[in-house]
């Protein structure tokens, strides 16, 4: 049955049979990607969502429109290319879909016209790719009179993005399904990641043109110079500095998985701003010392070692109350934003967590809490811990995976 958001166009138009007419989009899709992936192709795990709606808005009707829709959708990286079209005429040479050579050089589309130069280098392309299995790699010129069609330059192509690629095909991989080296360069990004902090007003004011406050001294003194008559008017503002982050991760078993890119959080927090990182289990742990060594690994083994109660049970209200109570570290939270990394599993009565919450918010400036079993989509804040702080929380996100962090981190500087 067709789509029917196709019921009003041209009639022309509707009577064009798709190569996947009759065929599940969503299946379909799924199916390729596991291919895909057999073959060693890095796809990410919402790729078969946005293959399946874009089969659906297109409906192609030649390979060649399958392919440019299979390749915009599930590649990433320019380095996969060879991979992907590898894999794609593996797939569907001699399937049931059309796929022939015939099939691939078909293409409704009137071909482009090129120079002769061109013609040439990107006849030669074309016919590599067809000696390989693969498909042309492109139909189309460069976009300037002097760039050339050849692999060398594909390196020297500055895309924008998000992530860097070899992050983006797991953007979306909730990190207790991750390897300890994908943690590892996730955790090394996330150091460099943090660019939005949050800042403060303070009483002392600096000179801008662009101010709103005279400064009334400033120009009184410069109007010496012109016989007293204030003929320069020097303006001023409030100054801004960045306000102090206290973050509290929880290190106990259930949060296991995630302690390892909470601690790359950590380190970029004690290492470039003006921070303060504690650890807590059974007891609170100040970790900001050991995690701000140079090196990645002995910052991490350090502060592994500091916490003595890790993977054990986990006890928010009593340490939290440790940190109010001491009188150093409960300096460091007035007017700060405090980030907790926890699930709230706490074996504290609820009644005293929500109590030392509510200390807490008035000492701080918000909170921002972090529970990686948020992302779950039957989750509800209903254990005993996570509902007493929740009312006290400014803000509520999972921080499951890159992306998700990527707003944990910009919630910080909101």
């Amino acid at each position: 049955m067709g789509d029917p958001t196709f019921v009003e166009e041209p009639r022309a138009e509707v009577s064009q049979s798709s190569l996947l007419d009759g065929i599940d989009r969503a299946v379909f899709a799924a199916a390729l990607i596991d291919r895909l992936r057999g073959a060693g192709l890095a796809v990410s795990i919402h790729s078969a969502e946005r293959l399946a709606e874009a089969i659906g808005a297109v409906r192609p009707t030649a390979r060649s429109e399958l392919y440019w829709l299979c390749r915009v959708s599930l590649v990433r990286d320019v380095r996969d290319l060879e991979t992907f079209d590898r894999a794609f005429a593996v797939i569907f040479e001699g399937g049931a879909l059309p796929v022939g050579r015939s099939a691939r050089k078909s293409n409704r589309q009137p071909p482009p016209t090129h120079s002769n130069d061109q013609q040439v280098k990107l006849a030669a392309r074309n016919q590599a790719a067809e000696g390989a299995g693969g498909v042309p790699w492109s139909s189309a010129p460069s976009a300037g009179p002097d760039d050339a069609l050849v692999d060398d330059n594909d390196e020297d192509v500055v895309l924008p993005e998000l992530l860097p690629s070899e992050l983006a095909i797991f953007a979306d991989t909730p990190f207790d399904q991750l390897s300890d080296v994908e943690l590892a360069t996730i955790g090394e990004w996330l150091e460099g990641a943090i660019i939005s902090w949050p800042t403060r007003t303070v009483r002392r004011t600096q000179r801008d043109r662009r101010g709103v406050m005279l400064d009334r001294r400033a120009t009184l003194s410069a109007a010496r110079r012109t016989g007293g008559d204030p003929l320069d008017l020097i303006w001023q503002k409030k100054r801004q500095r960045p306000r102090r982050v206290v973050m509290l991760a929880d290190v106990s078993g259930s949060m296991q998985t995630f302690v390892r890119p909470y601690m790359h959080v950590m380190r970029a927090l004690a290492r470039h701003v003006n921070a303060e990182t504690f650890a807590f289990s059974t007891d609170l742990t100040r970790v900001t010392n050991a995690l701000g060594q140079d090196d990645v690994q002995d910052a991490i083994t350090a502060a592994s070692e500091l916490v003595d109660d890790r993977f054990s049970g986990t006890r928010i209200a009593t340490s939290f109350t440790t940190l109010i109570a001491n009188p150093t570290w409960s300096t460091s939270v007035r007017g700060a934003v405090v980030l907790v990394a926890s699930d709230g599993w706490d074996t504290d009565e609820p009644e005293a967590l929500a109590r030392v919450m509510a200390r807490l918010e008035r000492m701080s400036h918000k909170i921002v809490w972090v529970n990686p079993r948020a992302s779950l989509e039957d989750f509800e804040p209903l254990v005993g811990g996570m509902a007493a702080a929740l009312p006290h929380c400014a803000s509520f996100l999972s921080g499951h995976s890159l992306m998700a962090m990527r707003d944990v981190i910009l919630a910080l500087g909101r």
